[in-house]
């Protein structure tokens, strides 16, 4: 029966991968390529659609509670089923799907202005990897099993510190990447480009892994945020073994590319994600 559950569990995320990697659409280059105008537009659709929904969800919310509808349609008292917890939880997700829709939009557009000669359809990040869709999927279904039969279990305090980190990511991630400008990818580069440099002004003078940072602390009050305390403890540790893995091995790359500049940058310089280790000397040595 596990193995049943496991092989059918690998197929949905099979298909949602093949979806979001557009492979159904054939031969249609508009669609299955990376640059193709017609993926880009409907990535940008469905993104913007979902964000204005919910903002406009919560705006018919805000006006219904503060009296300025006679709608009632969140009535809590008259509704049954729409507890005053289930209407927070239903308030968490708005604040969860507009701050979602916004990263991945900004990825896109920010990549577009400052960065122009590598953005695509990938840009905005939505197919990030098969672990990712997993994890989304994750804290879906925790917030889902809360929805519906425990919606009491949740905390407004946390959830407003979420708020703070969302923020905080996401503010911290967008000037690494205008900071950054066309420097800036979202792949790891191994060769020097001719526009390449190493960026040492604005929030790199304090951060040398700036966009990493917001997202770390950007992934982890996202489900802070809808109140699932599992997926925020999963998600930290998720992301912090990713970073683990993939702050040390960049930072080898930079020293191979900015073999002067980047040791005595990295000492004047912090991470900012606990417990990730930098590049120490004897890997210098090794990197050299």
């Amino acid at each position: 029966l596990k193995t049943e559950s496991v092989q059918i569990m690998n197929s949905v995320i099979d298909w949602i991968q093949f979806r979001l990697g557009f492979r159904h659409w054939g031969d249609n280059i508009q669609f299955t390529g990376e640059q193709g105008l017609g993926r880009v537009s409907l990535i940008a659709c469905a993104l913007s659609s979902i964000l204005t929904f919910n903002v406009m969800l919560g705006f018919v919310i805000l006006m219904d509670k503060v009296g300025f509808s006679n709608l009632n349609i969140f009535d809590t008292e008259s509704n049954a089923f729409l507890s005053h917890d289930r209407l927070l939880v239903l308030i968490q997700w708005i604040i969860y799907a507009i701050s979602l829709c916004t990263f991945h939009l900004l990825e896109f557009f920010v990549t577009a202005l400052h960065n122009p000669s590598v953005v695509n359809a990938s840009s905005f990040v939505v197919n990030h990897s098969r672990s990712y869709t997993i994890a989304m999927l994750v804290s879906w279904g925790e917030l889902l099993i809360r929805f519906f039969f425990c919606p009491f279990i949740n905390s407004t305090v946390l959830s407003l510190f979420g708020v703070m980190l969302v923020l905080l990511g996401q503010v911290t991630r967008t000037l690494a990447m205008i900071t950054c400008g066309q420097s800036f990818n979202h792949i790891i580069q191994h060769s020097k480009k001719n526009n390449h440099v190493l960026v040492q002004n604005g929030i790199y003078q304090y951060l040398r892994h700036p966009s990493y940072f917001g997202f770390y602390y950007w992934s982890i009050g996202t489900q802070l945020v809808l109140g699932n305390f599992i997926s925020a403890i999963l998600f930290a540790i998720a992301s912090w073994m990713f970073f683990h893995r993939r702050i040390p091995f960049e930072e080898q790359t930079l020293l191979k590319l900015f073999p002067e500049e980047y040791p005595d940058y990295r000492n004047k310089t912090f991470i900012g994600i606990p417990f990730i280790k930098t590049v120490n000397k004897r890997d210098d040595k090794k990197g050299d």
